[in-house]
């Protein structure tokens, strides 16, 4: 099953003070949406009520797919319970789909059942798990998230339909039931993944598209969940009183992704979630290598918010927090997929810009300073007020390295020293250090 994160729409209003105004549907960051992003989520969510309608009342299912339904329910409220503690760990903001395991217990309901009860199920596991859920999103977005997955389980049913249930999963169904239930998993994820991608791609039109998509391991794990929702199936068929075994390997994989998360987690900023220093300099040395073996360019750029501390005097260090994580996406925004941007400390990032000259570096800087200028934000204070940011400027130290021939540390030196120059100028400006002497601006 695929989520979107925390998106853009909804920078600059920490969970903490959403509180209950934030739930408020005439408060939702949803109407802040750009038109066509509105649009198109509204007519997502029409298309998944219009989709369960039609399901349910065209062909009135049997009693026996309730009853199926209400079982794979139960079991998802199992999981639930036995996951929320792992969730909470892994659900984190982001600009990627947050991939998770409740698609098995749908899944294994469209196998077993008609699309109508099957969509209901999806409904009342995403009913159950917000309920349950200790950090929800807004909701316009879990509502969107639900419509997403009812039109990935719609289009795989429709797929499957007028197929025999009670056969697909028998061993007579053999290889061509492998290939239908292979198919049908893999256009319920692709429906619902690229759904979510849209509006991703529509809120942040200019970002990179590679940036929105979930890692290998993610959608590896997506995936996964839909094979064991089609062994889950299979053993409900064969015998149901066996389909609790099936909770052990699940939370277990639950654990396992919690490493990799871990592993993550160390090394990134969590404020800001760019890579921390040791990451990007890891980045940056291995870029450099590269650089020296093809004879290409790179630059490392060194960006300094002005006057920062006076937006946490005026308005609160969580306010400046939120300055901080719309700045970061920003930079990502601006840059290559391939480039590095990550955050150095306090209100100073870097940004490795490779294949360029010193001419492209200092006018990518540029673009930077013009992108941080941009931002407007509307945050939430903790005395239920609301802090208006914008005109924020930045200084920029630009190192260019033509040949490959400079040190992480070396580039950063001559960063550091163009920045300050460009702070001494009086701020707001971009100051490029000399190629051929790092330690000196130009």
């Amino acid at each position: 099953m695929t989520t979107p994160r925390a998106r853009p729409d909804d920078a600059g209003t920490p969970q903490r003070h959403r509180g209950a105004a934030g739930r408020r549907p005439d408060r939702w960051a949803l109407w802040g949406l750009p038109r066509a992003a509105l649009v198109y989520v509204l007519l997502i969510d029409l298309a998944a009520v219009g989709a369960i309608v039609a399901t349910v009342t065209l062909t009135p299912p049997a009693p026996q797919a309730w009853l199926i339904c209400g079982l794979l329910f139960l079991g998802s409220a199992l999981h639930a319970e036995a996951a929320r503690h792992i969730e909470r760990v892994r659900i984190s903001p982001g600009d990627k789909p947050f991939i998770d395991l409740k698609s098995m217990w749908t899944f294994a309901g469209l196998l077993l059942t008609q699309i109508g009860p099957s969509l209901v199920l999806v409904t009342a596991v995403f009913a159950y798990w917000w309920a349950r859920n200790e950090r929800r999103p807004p909701p316009h977005r879990w509502i969107f998230s639900w419509a997403t997955v009812v039109l990935g389980t719609t289009a795989a049913g429709l797929l499957l339909d007028g197929v025999q249930r009670d056969t697909l999963l028998r061993v007579a169904a053999g290889p061509t039931g492998l290939a239908l239930i292979a198919v049908a998993a893999l256009v319920r994820w692709t429906v619902n993944h690229g759904l979510v991608v849209g509006i991703i791609r529509l809120v942040s039109p200019r970002t990179s598209l590679r940036r929105h998509f979930a890692s290998p391991a993610d959608t590896l794990l997506g995936l996964g969940a839909l094979a064991l929702g089609a062994a889950l199936a299979v053993l409900a068929a064969a015998s149901p009183w066996l389909v609790p075994i099936l909770l052990v390997p699940v939370i277990m994989l639950h654990r396992g992704v919690l490493v990799d998360q871990f592993r993550h987690a160390a090394r990134t900023d969590p404020k800001t979630g760019l890579a921390n220093g040791a990451a990007w300099a890891e980045v940056a040395a291995k870029e450099i290598a590269r650089t020296r073996r093809h004879d290409g360019g790179l630059a490392v750029l060194m960006v300094d918010l002005d006057e920062f501390k006076a937006v946490n005097d005026r308005h609160g260090h969580l306010v400046g927090d939120e300055v901080l994580r719309a700045v970061a996406a920003s930079l990502s925004a601006e840059v290559r997929a391939y480039d590095a941007v990550g955050r150095f400390g306090g209100e100073e990032f870097v940004v490795l810009l490779s294949g360029v000259d010193p001419e492209a570096a200092t006018l990518t800087a540029e673009r930077l300073r013009d992108r941080i200028a941009a931002i407007d934000l509307h945050v939430p204070t903790a005395t239920g007020g609301q802090a208006h940011v914008h005109g924020l400027t930045a200084s920029v130290g630009c190192a260019p390295c033509p040949d490959g021939d400079r040190s992480v540390d070396d580039l950063l030196a001559a960063a550091d020293e163009a920045l300050y120059r460009a702070k001494r100028a009086g701020r707001d400006r971009t100051v490029t250090a000399d190629p051929t002497r790092p330690d000196v601006g130009s």
